[in-house]
């Protein structure tokens, strides 16, 4: 079944979660940089102007250092990354530094201009990424540095003799001081709705299972033969206000509020269902379901226990569930996360490596995993109708799925093209839009009427 353009729901492959969220990242520093540009550049210009127009040559090269800054934040907001905001965030530092030297207070005006530290430190401090030490915690408390500093005028001795007029020094103190304040309640303003926000989808997140709001829908996986050998079990959110949210929107915060545990036990509840149902007809008897593993559920020590009792539950054959790891979980703590899959094997399921070739996990590594299955991300076979290495890569990495005895599933299979590819290098199983997209499970059984189906054992 071909899909679409316009029927396309969201991935759930955990490396096109990440490139989502990376967009969006790049949305928002491109914002943050387009801002501080504007007003730098705004403020550089103004303030060249002004003393220009004193007279004060000497006095306005320096805001042309400001302008400047603003210039290169507008021109680094088209790459959006971590790199351009610390440049940017540096050069606000030193152009505010070497203000803030000239800035010395005299009898009637104190020294003003170093308070726009306070909101460069914020600003750091909730811009960058978490993950990022440098500029949420190092930078940050160099600005803070800087601003006692000069508070304390332990500087003032080096400073030029090139104060601005007295009554622009009195003007600029007080927008200086007023304008600083302002930006320092506006982000701290902003990390409040940004919490806020963030507080109520986890409250509203921790009701969705106890509400019937996790919904789990179904992408069919497919040989090459065309019979369909089972389906993928992907977790929706119905939110309260009625729109059908995919987990790029709420499975990061889920494992970091360990509401993963429960969310991921509800998908496997439905997931059993569903199999329960498949066993009772002989025609979906053989089918075999996945069901994604978070790697915070991983390493949970109730997680063995009630999985054995979810399927003890349900009546099923445990031989036809799959877990689904990511292979990037395995950077964490690889011998526990093996440890744990070995128990669970051990009750009947099988294990497979999700988006494999995006993660950490070595050939050696692999070798001592409990997997069955070898799932290639997406991005190889994208990459691999444009260039020739990367058809030669995926063709390896299919290889080495063959010779440690395991069963390579391409993912994100959208056109008859790919699908011979993948055939020519040796894959046969396939999921993606070229068959069928996610789809609740009524659906699901109305597309399983129309597709050949393995024959039921036994």
């Amino acid at each position: 079944m071909t899909r679409r353009a316009d029927d396309r729901e969201p991935t759930d492959s955990h490396p096109v979660r990440m490139r989502l969220q990376r967009e969006s990242r790049r949305r928002d520093v491109a914002f943050v940089l387009k801002l501080t540009g504007l007003a730098c550049l705004t403020q550089g210009l103004a303030w060249m102007f002004c003393y220009i127009y004193f007279g004060r040559y000497e006095l306005s090269v320096v805001f042309v250092g400001l302008a400047g800054v603003g210039v290169l934040a507008l021109y680094r907001s088209k790459r959006s990354d971590g790199a351009s905001l610390l440049l940017v965030a540096h050069g606000i530092l030193a152009v505010i530094c070497a203000i803030s030297l000239i800035d010395a207070p005299i009898a009637a005006v104190p020294r003003s201009v170093h308070l726009f530290l306070l909101p460069l430190a914020a600003g750091a401090a909730f811009t960058f990424e978490r993950r990022d030490r440098y500029g949420t915690l190092i930078f940050p408390l160099i600005c803070l540095a800087a601003f006692a500093v000069f508070a304390m005028g332990a500087l003032d001795a080096l400073a030029p003799n090139m104060s601005p007029p007295l009554e622009v020094r009195a003007w600029g103190a007080r927008l200086n001081a007023a304008t600083a304040m302002l930006l320092v309640a506006g982000i701290f303003a902003i990390y409040r709705i940004d919490s806020g926000r963030r507080l109520r989808m986890e409250r509203e997140l921790g009701r969705a299972v106890r509400n019937g709001e996790i919904e789990v829908h179904y992408q069919p996986q497919v040989r090459d033969s065309g019979i369909v050998s089972g389906a993928e079990a992907l977790v929706r959110w119905r939110h309260p206000s009625g729109k059908l949210l995919a987990p790029d929107v709420f499975i990061d915060l889920a494992e970091e509020s360990a509401l993963i545990g429960e969310i991921g036990l509800e998908v496997l509840r439905q997931a059993c269902e569903t199999l329960n149902h498949w066993s009772s007809v002989p025609r979906t008897r053989a089918l075999r379901l996945a069901v994604n593993i978070s790697p915070v559920q991983l390493l949970d020590g109730s997680l063995v226990s009630s999985v054995s009792s979810i399927i003890r539950e349900a009546g099923i054959d445990p031989t036809l569930l799959e877990f689904e790891l990511t292979e990037s979980a395995l950077a964490a703590d690889a011998a526990a996360m093996i440890e744990r899959m070995e128990v669970l094997e051990s009750t009947g399921v099988s294990w497979a490596l999700d988006d494999f070739g995006t993660g950490y996990s070595s050939l050696a590594t692999l070798r001592t995993l409990p997997v069955r299955k070898l799932k290639i991300d997406r991005r190889f076979l994208a990459e691999a109708t444009r260039q020739e290495s990367a058809q030669q890569l995926l063709g390896k990495i299919i290889e080495i799925s063959h010779v440690m005895g395991m069963t390579a599933l391409a993912e994100g299979v959208e056109t008859p093209d790919q699908r011979e590819l993948l055939i020519g290098l040796g894959c046969d199983h396939f999921q993606g839009y070229l068959f069928a997209p996610p789809m609740p499970r009524p659906e699901l059984h109305a597309w399983l009427d129309s597709q050949r189906l393995p024959l039921p054992v036994g």
